[in-house]
Parts: C-alpha cells; sequence; structure tokens
C-alpha cells in the first residue's frame, strides 16, 4: 500500500531562493516502522516517488487479538514525496518507529526555472499533472515566466535565467564586436502577396501554404536583399520581426539567411 507524505515549509518558491520543505508521516496514520530507505541526501525526488518503505505498528487492542507466537503483521507501505526536489536529509533511522506528524525527510524543492512544454528540465516533473488535493489544477508552480528562444515559444526560463542568459548575449557580442540589427520583414526584405500575376517571371518567387485550406503565397525578395543580408551579416547580428503569425515568420526565414525571428 501507499501512503502520501504530508508537507511543511511553505508553498512553491516565488524567486530565485530554494525552499526547504519538511515532508512528515501522515498525521492520520498509524505509528510506523521505517524498514527500508529508497532514496538518500542528493537525491531527485518528484510528486509520488517513493521516499521509504514502513511497516504500520498493529494497535494493542489489534495486536492481542493474535496469539502471542502469531503477532499480526500489517502490509507494508510506501511514503512518498508529495513535491518535485532534492532530499537534503533523512531524519529517521532505520528500525525507528516514526509517529504520525513525524519528520521523515527534508527536501530542497525544485522551482522549475526552466520548462518545455510543461516538463520541467530540472527534476523532470510533469507540471501538467501536479494538482491539488480537491483534484483542482494548482495555482501556477513554476517560476519560469519568459520564452527566451523565438523558434521555441513553448521553452519558458524563469526571470534570473533569462537575466543569466542576456548577459550571456551581451558578452558574446561583445567579443564578436557586433551590434544587433532589427530589420522590418515584410515589405522592407520580402513581399508577398496572396495574388500572383499568371503574366510575371516565376524565377526568385517562392509559392508556399501556411497549412492545409489556408491560401497560397507568393513571397520574393526585394532587390538586392541578399547582397543585402550577406554584407550586413558581418557587420551585425541580424534579427527581423514581422507583424505577420509566427508560422508565417519561420516560413520565410527556413532560407539559410542567419536571421532570428521576433
Amino acid at each position: 500500500m501507499e501512503e502520501p507524505a504530508d508537507s511543511v515549509g511553505g508553498g512553491a518558491p516565488q524567486g530565485p531562493t530554494a525552499q526547504v520543505a519538511e515532508i512528515r508521516c501522515p498525521v492520520a496514520a498509524r505509528p510506523m516502522r521505517l524498514l527500508e530507505w529508497k532514496v538518500k541526501p542528493g537525491s531527485l525526488v518528484n510528486v509520488d516517488s517513493v521516499l521509504a518503505l514502513c511497516a504500520p505498528i498493529p494497535l494493542e487492542k489489534e495486536a492481542g487479538s493474535q496469539p502471542p507466537e502469531q503477532p499480526k503483521r500489517l502490509p507494508e507501505k510506501k511514503l512518498k514525496s508529495d513535491r518535485a526536489g532534492v532530499v537534503k536529509d533523512l531524519c529517521c533511522l532505520l528500525g525507528q518507529v516514526i509517529s504520525p506528524g513525524g519528520v521523515i525527510v527534508r527536501v530542497e524543492e525544485c522551482s522549475h526555472p526552466v520548462v518545455m512544454k510543461g516538463l520541467c528540465a530540472e527534476c523532470g516533473q510533469d507540471l501538467t499533472q501536479m494538482q491539488s488535493n480537491n483534484g483542482r489544477q494548482q495555482a501556477h508552480i513554476s517560476t519560469a515566466n519568459v520564452s527566451m528562444v523565438h523558434s521555441v515559444p513553448e521553452l519558458m526560463v524563469s526571470s534570473e535565467q533569462a537575466e543569466q542568459l542576456g548577459r550571456e548575449d551581451q558578452q558574446r557580442l561583445h567579443r564578436n564586436k557586433k551590434l544587433v540589427l532589427m530589420v522590418d520583414l515584410d515589405q522592407t526584405l520580402i513581399h508577398t502577396t496572396e495574388h500572383h500575376c499568371q503574366r510575371m517571371s516565376n524565377k526568385g518567387i517562392f509559392h508556399f501554404q501556411l497549412g492545409r485550406g489556408e491560401p497560397m503565397l507568393h513571397t520574393r525578395l526585394r532587390p538586392n536583399c541578399k547582397d543585402f543580408l550577406e554584407k550586413i551579416a558581418q557587420l551585425y547580428e541580424l534579427h527581423v520581426f514581422t507583424f505577420g503569425s509566427r508560422l508565417y515568420a519561420h516560413t520565410i526565414a527556413g532560407t539559410p539567411t542567419h536571421t532570428h525571428i521576433l
């Protein structure tokens, strides 16, 4: 049988400072004898990770109903973590009787600073599956709230991580002796239309659809655009932006122009 442990120590961290939570023996459980640890200091645990195996101790009236040579033996129970993080301390000894509410382990909680499609990159926890006891989705539990990669909007990082990445970008640009140049995509580098003139040459025109049932689009580089990009890329890190959809922007940037899309 499995027994979810109780925790004390506050909710999800709201900043870079790690919080340490005490995971306790369930208050509603009977006293248990610790048989085996399933974790050690430094172990990474997720919600529902097994912390220890315990043997519930029969109550006196239950034990007295059995012959002395055949004491009642209750099924072993698995004590599980109710949060993700790293085990800091084991608070009980093997063979020790743990009272209801007694501290089992201390866990440094994961603040989930990097999240990709709902999965924490630090601890591997599926944040979309974390629910409160009443079955409703918990409040926001991750510090990852900044999208840093234009081409992967599902990748989110914490403000602290974003600041660090920003500083690293600055240092890289300084080393390369480059600035960032932002250029509008439509009517500056290219021209896109839904109306294709049949009398025009198809040379240099890119025909594409953004999805099934979507209109056919026709795009042509503006005069001298290729030469401009090749020369400016030697001086600047080039970013382009557009009021069009992200799918449209990345479809256009699929050609090897060494640009970033905003």
